[in-house]
């Protein structure tokens, strides 16, 4: 990201957050070529995170598939904060001059506030009354799950990835020694969508909880990407 431009998305960061309150976080990231960071934040105890956090596992999966290409923002998906809160997140694609992605804007409303107070308007008023949604806000669904509490928002990069990982390697039927060539793919694959490899280190970790050489890894995601 040019220095103009960090400094400009820097300054609506602190304006956003002290227009918008104690219920939205606001957070700027930079993405560089072998690593995204967090470089603004307001409010980021709403999600645990800090100066350096990375991207939300969300957004890897969506600069892993290269929707900025195609739109220029996303809007009210569903997250869970590391406190389990439901979060309703929006986020902007800060694009440079040639298109290329240079870092991301995002804003995430704490709707369980919102849901706590429609709560008490209920029992105040009773169950045939129920209040709109204030505008510009989004209610969000009973889906997010609040068991995956912290994984929506990583703290720190080596956070991230072990998340990820962890969880999608857990879910393959076959243990991990006893993996083919074929499944390992398979599982890189997956890997590969969910914005792992955007992470720093990602390779060594991968690596190691998959029994292979970083050779072997490299190898897995150049066939990949060949594949696309």
């Amino acid at each position: 990201m040019e220095k103009e431009m960090r400094r400009h998305y820097t300054l609506l960061v602190d304006f956003l957050g002290h227009i918008l309150g104690q219920d939205y976080e606001v957070a700027l990231h930079e993405l560089n070529d072998d690593a995204n960071e967090i470089i603004a934040i307001y409010n980021g105890e709403l999600t645990g995170r800090h100066l350096g956090s990375p991207l939300s596992n969300k957004m890897l999966e969506f600069v892993a598939g290269r929707l900025y290409e195609t739109k220029d923002y996303v809007l009210r998906f569903e997250t869970v904060s590391a406190t389990g809160k439901k979060m309703c997140s929006n986020s902007m694609f800060i694009k440079g001059h040639r298109g290329e992605l240079a870092g991301l804007l995002c804003i995430n409303f704490d709707a369980s506030r919102y849901e706590e107070l429609s709560a008490r308007i209920l029992d105040l008023c009773g169950s045939a009354i129920r209040p709109a949604a204030p505008s510009g806000t989004h209610l969000i669904a009973d889906s997010a799950d609040p068991s995956e509490a912290g994984r929506d928002y990583p703290t720190s990069i080596a956070g991230a990835t072990a998340s990820i990982v962890s969880h999608v390697v857990a879910a393959y039927p076959v243990p991990v020694d006893r993996l083919t060539q074929d499944e390992k793919m398979e599982i890189m694959d997956t890997l590969n969508h969910k914005g792992v490899f955007l992470l720093k280190g990602s390779v060594s970790y991968v690596a190691k909880e998959l029994h292979s050489s970083e050779a072997s890894i490299y190898r897995y995601l150049g066939k990949l990407n060949n594949r696309a």
